[in-house]
């Protein structure tokens, strides 16, 4: 059996998906793990047959292992994805880690969108907004990569935050201070329905001048279904409202990268986080061939 079964590409020109790990916890703030994620995932990869949950197969995507990147400096981790991993043409997907690799990679994407004249746009769904100043001490905490999203040239309106339920007071005065950021809690998704926030997202970003990173961190989903998570935090998103927001996003809009964070096995029960993310994984992949993206 090969990692990621059926789905490797023979070499990176015929690739259409990139996959890249960035195994690095140093700036969670409560459990860690999150560093053994990526290769946790590719591991459990080798046991999942190619099809989607409604037994649609995948064989149509391509994938292209980049491997692991240290985060051990975000400046240096910036210019590889940048240059290295979001020049590859194709859709991207980035294995955390803590949530901080977020502050390079969406710093990479940034710039990579200057390139391409689009607008850069950051949807981030999570239990928490990640918009502190400064966290624990630092400005590099897993509690900081919007509001270093928005230091580095992020238009607040083109920021939507999704599932959020935990804060910190510091967060509520940022939030003052940008006032066209979206913020969708997960009361406001339940009260909602994910069919209605889905169209108002649509609605906002159908515009192909915007370019998307979807930013998910697994304490999105509630604690019950991801309890392999550094800070699990109680009334979330169930496991089907995550992928319908995930796939309806991506099925829809420009989206070209995604990150999957927060996985810490170390803490998880029998896998089941890893493999909601990797089952969740699989989810886009189909998504990307039904709607021709790949």
């Amino acid at each position: 059996m090969k990692e990621f079964r059926d789905l490797m590409a023979k070499n990176k020109g015929e690739a259409n998906v990139f996959i890249c790990g960035i195994p690095f916890d140093k700036n969670a703030s409560v459990g860690k793990g999150a560093s053994l994620a990526p290769d946790v995932l590719r591991e459990l990869s080798y046991d999942l047959p190619a099809l989607d949950m409604q037994g649609n197969l995948l064989t149509k995507v391509k994938i292209f292992d980049n491997g692991n990147y240290s985060g051990d400096n975000f400046d240096a981790l910036k210019e590889k994805l940048e240059k290295e991993f979001l020049s590859q043409k194709g859709f991207h997907v980035i294995f955390g880690g803590d949530h901080s690799v977020a502050i390079a990679s969406e710093r990479a994407f940034f710039e990579n969108c200057k390139k391409h004249g689009t607008t850069p746009v950051i949807i981030h769904m999570d239990a928490h907004p990640d918009i502190c100043d400064v966290y624990d001490g630092s400005k590099y905490s897993h509690a900081c990569p919007i509001f270093r999203a928005l230091e580095y040239g992020f238009e607040d309106k083109n920021v939507t935050l999704v599932g959020i339920r935990g804060f910190e007071a510091q967060e509520i005065e940022t939030f003052k201070k940008h006032p066209q950021l979206d913020v969708y809690k997960t009361i406001d998704i339940k009260k909602l329905g994910v069919e209605r926030l889905l169209e108002v997202l649509i609605a906002k970003y159908k515009d192909p001048k915007y370019e998307i990173y979807f930013s998910y961190d697994i304490d999105a989903n509630d604690p019950a279904y991801a309890p392999g998570t550094g800070t699990p935090e109680a009334f979330g998103l169930s496991n089907f409202e995550t992928i319908a927001i995930l796939t309806g996003v991506i099925g829809t809009l420009n989206v070209t990268c995604m990150d999957l964070v927060e996985i810490a096995p170390p803490l998880d029960v029998n896998n089941i986080t890893s493999w909601l993310g990797l089952k969740s994984l699989y989810e886009v992949f189909h998504t990307l061939i039904k709607n021709n993206k790949v």
